[in-house]
């Protein structure tokens, strides 16, 4: 019975993220990857900020390797581009040194995302990125909740 509901609420939660997500203009794909990006990094809410924070960051260090990637280009051919990601992949190598922001894979999720979102570099495709993510961390959120309130529901009963 367990395993039911929380298919349920996975599957509510998620048809009514996918619905949203639609309604407002929002990539699902980017809300999926915060989805997960909420259960493989852990379920707790200051850890799932951080995360979120440097997706963000990684959303714009491509935007930075992009730009700068292509000015050089110009110069240099491919050598720029090349010359941008060395640069910047040792910057953030050091940045993951720092306390708060030392999870390198979150860095690397927030370039994917702008990468694959194939977007010219614009302030309103950072925010609706930015919002999209912070959705599918809502929505991730709001399932645990639900499932977490769910089974100490379930537990309750079935202890009287």
């Amino acid at each position: 019975m367990k395993s039911l509901k929380q298919a349920l609420t996975i599957g509510f939660t998620g048809a009514i993220a996918v619905f949203t997500a639609s309604y407002f203009g929002l990539p699902t794909w980017v809300l999926f990857m915060a989805w997960v990006s909420y259960s493989l990094f852990g379920t707790k809410t200051k850890t799932a900020f951080l995360i979120l924070i440097q997706q963000v960051f990684g959303i714009l260090i491509a935007m930075i390797i992009q730009y700068l990637g292509a000015f050089l280009s110009e110069t240099l051919a491919v050598f720029g581009f090349l010359i941008i990601v060395l640069v910047v992949m040792i910057g953030v190598f050091y940045i993951s040194k720092l306390k708060y922001l030392n999870n390198i894979p979150a860095y690397f999720l927030g370039m994917i995302i702008w990468f694959g979102s194939n977007s010219e570099i614009d302030i309103s495709i950072l925010l609706l990125l930015g919002i999209t993510l912070f959705s599918g961390y809502a929505f991730a959120w709001i399932n645990v909740t639900i499932s977490d309130l769910i089974d100490s529901k379930t537990s309750i009963i079935m202890n009287i």
